[in-house]
């Protein structure tokens, strides 16, 4: 009997010492991991002066630009590009800019030429014929004017010395050679008249195809387009955002390139429709552009666009068009077209309780952090109050102090 008790006793304490071993593994264990955990998954709550930002992305513009497109040519609307400069070129008024396909002008001055030279033909022709015509009909004139005359004289004599049927006789032959003399006379006045109507209308249609050889020539001359004023040139994106090309069809009222105001330059940012509410004038805006080796501008902003607009067909979201207005524009290097990305400061908030919104689980419209309890070495839930955040931090309007200690990523 005390044999077993001995034995039992053994055991008993066999087992509390395992226990023991057990719960000090297990508490080492979990300190261990509690710190770790502290470490790794905790942030301290601090007062920070807080900007609250608006990201958005857009392009540069010019509001003042000259734009460049076909010449005014009557009945030509259509035009094919053969030659054009660069994007980016620097030029000078007067400057090669762009030239258009001029086969089609040169057929028809071809065309205009022949015709010219045969109405020419034609208007010697007539010149010359007509001033012969006019000849031999005077000629003929002049001849019954003379027989006149010899009648004239005769009857004058045998009124004296013949008898009077012959005198009779004379003075009929005498009024038949006055009309026909009248009647020549008219012949030649109609003639000349109507001559002079058709030299007329050969020489005005001379004018007219030396006037359309005069305009094809003009128009020849103006299909190579030149720089009207200095600047940079930046070529017209279409509804596609793709630029004209050597080769492409425009139409007579096309812009192909224009040549910005530099001074003029200006950013374009659109901007999410839930944060467009926060967006007013003069607010300090930072604007970054990539194909300056992401180089940084500041502006303010102008103004913004009371409509929303879908930007493409495949993106839901609306945006609204708002403007900024460079410090440093008129810079050599800014281009519009560029893109740009770009924060707006629509708040500050100075010596502010600021989170990452990543520690933030909202429940029903509510907001709940996990905050270590120092006292019951644990980690509690606790309601916050938000005043606003920019989509990355989110300022503390109640709920917590400074120095609190918060789980980074909470867990339910």
């Amino acid at each position: 009997m005390g044999t077993l008790s001995n034995n039992l006793r053994r055991i008993i304490i066999l087992v509390v010492g395992v226990a023991v071993i057990a719960g000090g593994v297990w508490f080492f264990a979990f300190r261990k991991a509690s710190s770790a955990s502290t470490d790794r998954d905790t942030v301290v709550v601090q007062k920070v002066d807080f900007p609250v930002m608006v990201t958005a992305t857009g392009i540069l513009e010019a509001t003042s630009s000259v734009s460049i497109g076909p010449p005014q040519i009557r009945r030509e609307n259509r035009f094919r590009l053969s030659r054009m400069v660069e994007e980016g070129t620097e030029v000078t008024e007067g400057d090669f800019l762009l030239e258009f396909d001029n086969s089609d002008v040169a057929r028809r001055m071809r065309e205009q030429t022949a015709n010219l030279q045969r109405v020419g033909e034609e208007y010697q022709k007539k010149r010359s014929d007509f001033d012969i015509q006019t000849r031999e009909m005077r000629l003929t004139v002049e001849q019954a004017r003379a027989d006149l005359g010899k009648l004239e004289n005769k009857l004058t004599y045998e009124a004296e010395f013949e008898s009077a049927a012959t005198v009779e006789e004379t003075r009929i032959r005498r009024d038949a050679a006055k009309q026909k003399l009248e009647f020549l006379e008219q012949k030649v006045k109609h003639f000349t008249e109507s001559g002079q109507l058709d030299l007329q209308i050969s020489r005005s249609n001379e004018n007219h195809y030396r006037q359309r050889l005069d305009d094809l020539m003009t128009a020849m001359e103006a299909l190579t387009v030149r720089a009207p004023v200095d600047g940079v040139v930046i070529y017209k994106r279409d509804w596609n955002n793709q630029p004209r090309e050597v080769g492409s069809y425009v139409f007579a009222l096309d812009t192909v390139m224009e040549i910005p105001d530099l001074d003029s330059v200006r950013a374009k940012l659109y901007v999410d429709e839930v944060d467009a509410g926060k967006i007013q004038p003069n607010q300090e805006t930072s604007i970054i552009i990539d194909a300056l080796q992401g180089r940084s501008f500041t502006g303010v902003v102008t103004n913004i666009s009371s409509i929303f607009k879908q930007l493409t067909f495949d993106r839901p979201q609306k945006m609204a068009e708002t403007f900024v207005q460079l410090k440093d524009a008129g810079a050599k290097e800014l281009r519009p077209g560029m893109s740009v990305k770009a924060q707006i400061q629509v708040g500050w908030y100075p010596q502010a309780l600021v989170i990452p919104l990543s520690t933030i689980q909202e429940r029903g419209g509510r907001s709940f952090v996990r905050i270590w309890n120092a006292g019951g070495q644990s980690w509690d839930w606790r309601e916050i109050a938000l005043r606003t955040h920019d989509g990355l931090n989110a300022v503390v309007a109640s709920g917590l102090s400074a120095n609190d200690k918060i789980r980074a990523r909470p867990k339910a």
